[in-house]
């Protein structure tokens, strides 16, 4: 008597699934998602980054001369500036066409490791290529670059580097004290986008640390003193030239530039 054959399915042989195409549309998704948030962080850095080292502000801060001693003696300390100009328009920094609202220079004095700010006014007179205008007038005719040697010029403060931004920078520069140069886009990336400098990354992170170590104690703040320009007109009278000019005396006095000869 025959046997019947026992029919067992092979498993080596692929079969049919329902759901192959919907798996397949699946996996296109998922990898066009994933190409996606790729490409787009590497923009948001390459952005970021491209916000940083500016030349043309680096050309400006190459034009800056050193602090004269205006009668006083001028310290032996060693002091960076760093000049904040806020504007509504970065898009416009290079060419002009913004608008000035805040004039800020950080004179940070590394020896011992204190720092002022001090607020300009942006009526400020300055002279740009045997111009007189204001910080004000100047930044909108010409760009940010042009305001920081006749700034540097007009304080008689030393500016080493620049930044122009939409927003607020101390508070944002001190929160980054203490990351590194491979985490500063990703944690700060909101911050770099509203700046436009001439520092690296490593300089930026070194700015985050003086104002940090500075703290409340150390990072006093105060206004530039202020005087009306005049000039003497043919009778022997002042006249007012309807600027204002810092008093770079009393101001270098103030910052620790200067030092008193009394004593």
């Amino acid at each position: 008597m025959a046997r019947q054959r026992e029919r067992f399915e092979r498993t080596d042989v692929p079969r049919d699934n329902p759901n192959r195409n919907l798996i397949a549309v699946i996996v296109l998704v998922v990898v066009f998602v994933a190409c996606g948030i790729v490409v787009f962080m590497a923009w948001g850095r390459a952005q970021a980054q491209s916000h940083l080292g500016d030349s043309s502000l680096s050309s400006s801060v190459r034009k800056t001369s050193s602090v004269s001693d205006l009668g006083y003696t001028v310290s032996d300390d060693t002091f960076t500036g760093i000049l904040l100009l806020t504007t509504d328009n970065l898009d416009a920094f290079k060419t002009g066409g913004a608008n000035l609202s805040l004039v800020e220079l950080l004179v940070y004095d590394k020896t011992t490791a204190t720092g002022t700010l001090v607020s300009i006014p942006t009526d400020a007179k300055v002279s740009y290529n045997g111009r007189d205008t204001t910080l004000a007038e100047l930044f909108n005719d010409s760009g940010a670059g042009a305001c920081v040697s006749p700034l540097s010029t007009a304080a008689n403060l030393p500016v080493t580097h620049v930044i122009v931004s939409t927003g607020t920078v101390w508070d944002e520069a001190r929160s980054l004290a203490g990351a590194g140069v491979n985490s500063l886009i990703s944690r700060a990336s909101e911050f770099l986008s509203s700046i436009r400098t001439d520092m690296s990354s490593q300089e930026l992170l070194d700015l985050a640390e003086k104002v940090q170590s500075a703290g409340s104690d150390g990072l006093s703040r105060v206004d530039a003193p202020m005087v009306d320009e005049t000039t003497t007109d043919e009778s022997g009278n002042a006249v007012s030239t309807g600027y204002r000019v810092i008093d770079q005396a009393s101001l270098g006095l103030a910052v620790g530039t200067l030092v008193s000869n009394e004593g």
